[in-house]
């Protein structure tokens, strides 16, 4: 009886051991990179006020979580996390300096032996000090408020010198600007180089090669969005002005993480064909509303659902700045059937305002795998 209970003790101590060399936990770990670069002169007021390059230095707090999550293989082991970005904006004096947080996921392009690509995307809010003030800091066009949205786009190479440490450089986008809360509100635009370091806190797991899985594909969907914001029209205007509207849409399961489909979308803008603030305005209903149809995008990860449509105006009284917008954010599922959504609508590069939205969604079908 002793031998036999000590075999069953053995068995368990060495399947322990066996799981604890299975690379089956999180792995965290972090990053630290120097930008250097130059704004983009989207506008001649841009050209104007830049006039030196930036340079700035970033902080990636990460996690590559655990390759056995059904989501995790499908995305061949990305990374997620939180970044601190502190960079100049080319003019220390007016524009000044911006600080940024951010939630991040890396998306891996490519691995080979010690190689690796990843393609990054960030979406956060930036703090910047030195925003647009009619006494103080008039000439400032670009910035108009102390925090900003801030988006973020980079791909990477990077080289493992030890299975704790990589060596890293790529080229990074990122854009700041208000959604128009307040003006003036050009944005500013900017590309870099970077080069930096990884490391991590244990080991990094051997890649395995991932074997083609035949995945379900998602189920089509109709989804009913409703979206306000606020936003300013002018500097001589101090009134912030409300905006809300209906999202409708119908999207189909093109395979396991992507869904495309149509929409049309209801606009009623508080701030349209309002001429001077100060005089009674001489709008109603009609002056304000708006209807257009857009083609839609979403790329889900887990519960993040990131978005991207493009719309024409269809039907409108009050012209609207240009005849296209793009929409691009974030929604999150809140359970089977509700949305939560935040996303910036503009009119080619134009910011019109920010979407805060609460939406319902039905799936209609059940794909087969595909």
């Amino acid at each position: 009886m002793k031998n036999r209970i000590l075999f069953i003790l053995s068995i368990l101590v060495s399947n322990i051991l066996m799981a604890q060399k299975t690379p089956s936990k999180d792995i965290f770990t972090t990053s630290l990179r120097y930008h250097y670069g130059v704004i983009l002169p989207h506008h001649k007021s841009i050209s104007y006020l830049v006039n030196d390059q930036i340079s700035g230095i970033e902080l990636n707090l990460g996690i590559v979580p655990n390759r056995d999550k059904n989501w995790v293989s499908l995305y061949k082991n990305p990374e997620y996390g939180i970044g601190i970005y502190h960079t100049s904006l080319g003019n220390d004096k007016i524009l000044g300096k911006a600080t940024a947080v951010f939630p991040y996921i890396n998306f891996p392009i490519a691995r080979k032996n010690k190689w690796e690509f990843n393609f990054q995307l960030g979406f956060g809010m930036a703090y910047t000090k030195k925003h647009f003030d009619p006494v103080d800091n008039y000439t400032n066009v670009a910035i108009g408020s102390k925090f900003n949205a801030f988006i973020k786009l980079m791909t990477t190479g990077s080289y493992s010198i030890h299975p704790k440490w990589n060596v890293n450089g790529g080229i990074e986008f990122f854009h700041i600007s208000n959604g128009a809360i307040s003006v003036p509100n050009k944005g500013l635009n900017a590309v870099t180089t970077n080069f930096g370091v990884s490391y991590y806190l244990s080991n990094k797991r051997t890649h395995k090669k991932y074997t083609s899985i035949n995945y379900s594909k998602l189920e089509n969907e109709f989804s009913l969005i409703w979206n306000s914001g606020i936003k300013q029209t002018g500097v001589k205007d101090p009134h912030k002005y409300y905006k809300t509207g209906l999202s409708l849409s119908y999207l189909k399961g093109i395979n396991t993480k992507q869904r495309v489909g149509l929409g049309i979308d209801f606009f009623y803008d508080t701030s349209a064909n309002r001429g001077n603030w100060n005089f009674e305005p001489k709008t109603g209903f009609n002056d304000r509303f708006s209807q257009s149809f857009f083609v839609s995008h979403e790329l889900f990860i887990q519960k993040f659902i990131i978005v991207a449509n493009i719309g024409v105006y269809t039907l409108y009284k009050t012209e609207p700045e240009k005849p296209v917008y793009t929409r691009i954010g974030l929604r999150y599922a809140l359970g089977k059937h509700l949305l939560a959504s935040l996303c910036l609508k503009s009119h080619l590069g134009k910011a019109d305002y920010i979407e805060w939205g609460i939406g319902y969604r039905i799936n209609t079908k059940k794909n087969e795998k595909g």
